[in-house]
């Protein structure tokens, strides 16, 4: 019996390390609260999201280190990024996302031309660019302003000019205070 014990023991000396880690990982869901200084029934939401019901948020919890856009429109429109939490707040919500951070480089010159033999990397259902590029000239894809929405419609624009029917992922790179689209990926469905 007092093996038994011991051995019980020692499984469990092993689990705790294991648990405690996973307790100490920060959360990356958003909360959402119906109530300032975050009373009420908090709203997690751990992805994007769109085309939820209508949510008075009136307190926000953001993770350290993320950003978030709330967006009125059920389809990531009328978005306000948040990178922090706030208490006091009033916003009607349909459609939230995390923000991918901005990627920022040194050493880059604005006005780069993307060049080589290939500049995109082309499959059967999508195609990815590193470093998007207008098809004459070869210079990068400004965003101006230099916001995700901004960023979005881009994207769009550019998959569509390289005829396909939608962006499926983009991020922003700012390069000497400019913003331009790096990482995006084009896709049929």
């Amino acid at each position: 019996m007092t093996k038994k014990l011991m051995a019980g023991a020692a499984v469990l000396a092993a689990l705790l390390p294991a648990a405690s880690q996973a307790q100490e990982q920060p959360s990356t869901e958003l909360v959402l609260y119906p109530k300032g200084h975050y009373k009420g029934a908090g709203y997690s939401i751990a992805g994007a999201s769109q085309s939820m019901r209508v949510f008075t948020v009136r307190s926000v919890k953001i993770p350290e280190g993320m950003a978030w856009e709330l967006c009125s429109g059920n389809t990531f429109t009328g978005c306000t990024e948040f990178s922090a939490s706030d208490p006091a707040m009033i916003m009607n919500v349909r459609s939230v996302r995390p923000v991918a951070a901005k990627i920022t480089t040194v050493g880059a010159a604005v006005g780069t031309v993307v060049t080589g033999p290939n500049p995109s990397l082309h499959g059967l259902a999508s195609e990815y660019f590193v470093a998007p590029a207008v098809t004459n000239g070869g210079a990068r894809v400004e965003v101006t302003p230099g916001t995700s929405e901004a960023m979005s419609q881009k994207a769009r624009d550019f998959c569509r000019s390289h005829g396909w029917r939608q962006s499926v992922y983009a991020r922003l790179q700012t390069i000497e205070g400019r913003s331009f689209l790096a990482d995006v990926l084009c896709a049929d469905e």
